[in-house]
């Protein structure tokens, strides 16, 4: 633990810009592994207070592959406006960054930081007990994680409760918030196994044009089974909640509340080191909870094949064939919430591919080459090329 406070009185203000103000830092994180390991994890808290410049930001053209952007003209006029840029979900759309543009007008902040990582494994008690409750609970698991960060205006004041949620909008500079529960069951057995995943993120900021605040919550449950020493299976199903909201005028239009629910089941093949096949198929239906209800249905049907040569080379083919029926408004495709309902592509036929060749030259030299390709609908082929070379040491 570590703690430090600064009290600064000025008593010339006529001779210094200068404000009195009060400083507080502080640090305590603890390691804790209990009862032979049945409980163990870490715990952060930080805090502390500084100047904080406000900031815009701005979208900036990098070599295309080298970006976490792209640019839709959603109202066809030509011009790059702030409200058009979204995350791009294929490589060729990754053709711009986000720059925040420091100013020279300072507030004064309060920062607050709570991580925490805690596991439970009741096998590390449980290991010579009988019995049908004992033979349960040994194969049973649990982890949970959370990190919260704050920053606030903080006007002398300084920020303590991680938790506490009524933070006036007019003090807020951000807050970013990751919450991860996992509940595990056989989980080290080679033949089955399955795990349930709460999770949930969410980010809000002040920006120039106000307040934009993001969630995404998500229910996983995965179960595997392996039937033999060839064949693997796994049944995924998901239901997501994904929100954003803006407060500025000319950005409402980018709100949305998208509501998912997806079944991926899959079986792969293994035939010794040398190949693996995965055949699966994916149900997913999206549907926007604010304004005219659009909804999205995907039927997803894909192909993953990995070849080694040798030891020293490999090539990985990827196919995957989406047909989406989207029911909304004329022209709610070209719209945010429209870019998130069909992942970027068209309503209709659409297909993507990937081949991956890599091979390792010189012991520590390793060449790839890729090629991707997709056909969204009824637009155009799209074809991407790409190598690299890298020094392994």
């Amino acid at each position: 633990m570590n703690i430090n406070f600064r009290q600064l009185d000025v008593s010339r203000v006529d001779l210094s810009k200068l404000k009195s103000n009060k400083t507080l830092l502080g640090r305590s994180e603890y390691l804790f592994n209990e009862w032979n390991g049945l409980l163990n994890g870490s715990v952060l808290y930080e805090l502390g207070g500084g100047q904080e410049q406000k900031r815009e930001f701005a979208y900036v053209a990098v070599p295309v592959g080298q970006g976490e952007y792209t640019w839709v003209d959603y109202n066809g006029n030509g011009i790059q406006e702030l409200n058009e840029f979204e995350t791009a979900l294929f490589q060729d759309q990754k053709k711009y960054i986000r720059i925040f543009t420091p100013s020279n007008q300072y507030v004064n902040a309060g920062y607050l930081q709570f991580n925490y990582s805690i596991s439970v494994q009741p096998s590390a008690i449980l290991k010579n007990s009988k019995g049908v409750l004992n033979a349960f609970l040994m194969k049973l698991g649990a982890n949970s994680a959370l990190q919260v960060g704050k920053k606030v205006i903080s006007d002398n004041r300084f920020v303590f409760n991680p938790f506490l949620s009524g933070t006036a909008d007019t003090s807020l500079i951000s807050m970013n918030s990751f919450l991860s529960n996992t509940i595990h069951y056989n989980r080290l057995n080679t033949t089955w196994g399955m795990e349930m995943t709460h999770s949930k993120s969410a980010s809000k900021a002040l920006l120039a044009y106000g307040f934009e605040s993001r969630d995404i919550q998500t229910f996983q449950s995965r179960l595997r089974w392996n039937i033999n020493r060839k064949f693997l299976a796994n049944i995924n199903i998901r239901q997501i909640q994904n929100s954003l909201s803006t407060t500025g005028l000319k950005f409402d239009n980018r709100n949305f509340r998208i509501r998912q629910y997806a079944f991926e089941p899959n079986i792969s093949y293994q035939y010794g080191n040398n190949f693996r096949a995965t055949v699966g198929y994916t149900y997913s239906e999206k549907q926007n909870r604010l304004d005219s209800m659009e909804k999205s249905i995907f039927h997803i049907f894909n192909t993953d094949l990995k070849y080694n040569l040798f030891s020293n080379s490999s090539i990985n083919a990827k196919l995957s064939y989406q047909k989406i029926s989207f029911n909304a408004y004329k022209g709610a495709a070209n719209t945010t919430a429209g870019f998130v309902l069909l992942d970027g592509l068209l309503p209709g036929n659409n297909y993507l591919w990937t081949i991956d060749f890599t091979k390792r030259v010189a012991g520590n030299i390793e060449i790839n080459f890729q090629y991707e390709g997709r056909k969204p609908a009824t637009s155009n082929m799209i074809h991407i090329g790409r190598a690299s070379v890298r020094a392994l040491f």
